[in-house]
């Protein structure tokens, strides 16, 4: 069955013609200007708008960042705008070298208010725009394309001269709305009248912001749209060409990537992507794709889980476990197989930046301590979990580290429990699962002492003397061996019932990396009949104690089988 969609016609737009495509075999070298439009564009989409003091925090926070140019409301619109932008102004709470932007339609009686609702700023840019669209022209506003000229060019008259009195420069920012849907030598005109009329002098630049109002075509085409008008343009070098993509069909970050290979130089959009329908590019991805190649885009995302925090607070929108680079769970595997390969790559980090000439680490494309990410639940346990990812948790919350025989043994009975409980398991789980798997130290055999001395007639053997209760009662042992392990193993062996075993295999470690670090001790005893094995753990001030100890939770184990 067909869905719905298949069976309607849309009204595709028509192709663009471009000679001598360029783009594609463009690199980005160089970060955009990048101007965030949250306190305005993503602002009016949302459902609860932000308070006058949210904005304030939201604005103090895209200054931490490192905006240099902020989009700060629709003063001729709203009231709150308008109050806002005054308190930015009349608080001096803008930085010299950060420039607010306001936006307006091109309308005489909104031009007047926003002219003064910016007065007294010392950066300052005003943005009009234009519905340049045939939908829009013909359907909702009507009018021809030389009235919509006329427009145009009294609009920019009117700022021009209305800020003529201003004792710092104020820019202009122009947009032609529903710019990939519509005609671009028209869009080319329209914009040539506004810079002329204009007239930017010495380095001033007219920023001419050509957006994807709503998203209809492929990226690669608002590339061609964008590579060409700026061939076509009469003063290309008296203005900035400005990128504002939506997100109707998902590729906003896609269309803004290819369009600044097309040559555009600034690019507005929201943190995590805020705005009307599916909202506007998201500039945290942007910025850190862009960081990604080596490009310095003078933004930092360094503390991004505070930032998060504060817009989803201020928003009332959660942000998405899978948000690219911010979610929950982007760093996460649960995969066995991928949480395998990461336990193995972090474990050689530093050999693997060395041999790449940089950060390399299985499906970790970045640093997550980079954006203030910590590796506490990038490796997270649940039934599809496997060896490596439940040894890196023990590894990274406890300090253990499992010999491999002992990471494949514990995987099953993880495996075992997680199906029991059918969800994910806490760190602390697992900890308690592998103390009852493998630090049985009550019954039969509870060890109250151990003392290794070397003998005094020949340093290599180490005579052993053993405290233990068994089946209850106490008992005390002496063995000698060639070793404190060895030592110990003889003399428990002649505990009645306790001869049935073999020590096949050992392991030691600390649990940390100071000098009062405890010692950690796993050991693998095979039953005498050959078909099964037993592992014990144990924990201890030293490594001999630790050892004796993981021998008699092993035995435990085999004696209650």
């Amino acid at each position: 069955m067909k869905s719905q969609i298949a069976k309607m016609n849309f009204a595709k737009p028509a192709p663009i013609e471009i000679t001598d495509r360029k783009w594609p075999d463009t690199e980005i070298t160089e970060s955009p200007i990048w101007c965030a439009v949250d306190l305005r564009d993503g602002n009016q989409a949302l459902p609860n708008p932000m308070s006058p003091e949210q904005k304030l925090r939201y604005f103090k926070t895209l200054l931490k960042i490192g905006f240099k140019e902020i989009e700060v409301g629709f003063p001729s619109a709203s009231s709150d705008d308008f109050e806002f932008v005054r308190k930015l102004i009349d608080d001096d709470l803008i930085p010299d070298d950060v420039c607010i932007s306001v936006l307006t339609q091109a309308r005489s009686h909104l031009i007047e208010k926003t002219v003064e609702s910016i007065r007294g700023a010392k950066n300052a840019m005003i943005q009009f725009y234009i519905a340049t669209s045939e939908l829009h022209r013909q359907f909702v506003i009507g009018g021809t394309e030389d009235e919509q000229i006329e427009i145009a060019r009294d609009a920019t008259q009117q700022i021009k001269d209305g800020v003529s009195d201003f004792p710092d420069k104020v820019r202009l920012e122009f947009s032609p709305e529903e710019f990939t849907d519509s005609d671009l030598d028209y869009v080319v005109k329209v914009c040539d009248t506004v810079v002329e009329t204009w007239g930017p002098e010495g380095d001033e630049k007219v920023v001419l912001n050509l957006p994807a109002t709503v998203e209809r075509r492929f990226p690669n085409e608002y590339a061609d749209m964008i590579e060409e008008f700026m061939k076509r343009q009469k003063f290309s070098d008296q203005t900035i060409v400005s990128l504002h993509a939506h997100n109707d069909m998902g590729m906003g970050i896609a269309s803004t990537m290819l369009s600044l290979k097309a040559g555009a130089q600034r690019v507005e959009g929201t943190l995590f992507g805020h705005g009307e329908r599916t909202g506007n590019v998201d500039l945290i991805i942007c910025a850190l794709d862009l960081d990604y190649l080596g490009i310095d885009t003078g933004l930092s995302f360094d503390n991004l889980p505070q930032i998060a925090n504060l817009v989803e607070e201020v928003t009332d929108i959660k942000i998405h476990p899978r948000h690219p680079y911010s979610g929950e769970l982007v760093f996460t595997a649960f995969s066995g197989s991928h949480q395998d390969a990461i336990n193995k790559g972090y474990n050689q980090k530093e050999e693997l930046a060395e041999h790449f000439k940089g950060w390399k680490i299985p499906y970790l494309h970045i640093d997550p301590l980079s954006l203030g990410r910590s590796f506490e639940k990038f490796i997270r346990i649940n039934s599809q979990s496997g060896k490596g990812g439940i040894a890196y948790i023990l590894s990274q919350e406890f300090h253990i580290n499992l010999p491999r025989w002992a990471q494949v043994d514990f995987a099953s009975k993880v495996q075992v429990f997680a199906d029991e409980v059918q969800r994910e398991l806490a760190a602390e789980e697992l900890f308690t699962l592998f103390k009852k798997a493998y630090m049985q130290d009550d019954a039969p055999i509870l060890l109250q002492n151990y003392w290794p001395v070397p003998s005094q007639e020949d340093p290599a053997i180490i005579l052993g003397r053993v405290k233990v209760e068994y089946k209850g009662e106490d008992h005390e042992l002496n063995a000698e061996g060639n070793g404190p392990i060895s030592a110990f193993v003889h003399a428990i062996k002649q505990l009645e019932g306790v001869d049935d075993f073999v020590l096949e295999d050992f392991s030691e470690g600390t649990r940390g990396k100071t000098a009062d670090a405890e010692a950690v001790s796993f050991v693998r005893l095979k039953h005498t009949d050959g078909k099964h094995s037993f592992i014990g753990a144990g924990i201890g001030s030293n490594i001999d104690q630790a050892a004796v100890r993981a021998v008699c939770n092993a035995l435990n184990a085999l004696l209650k089988f």
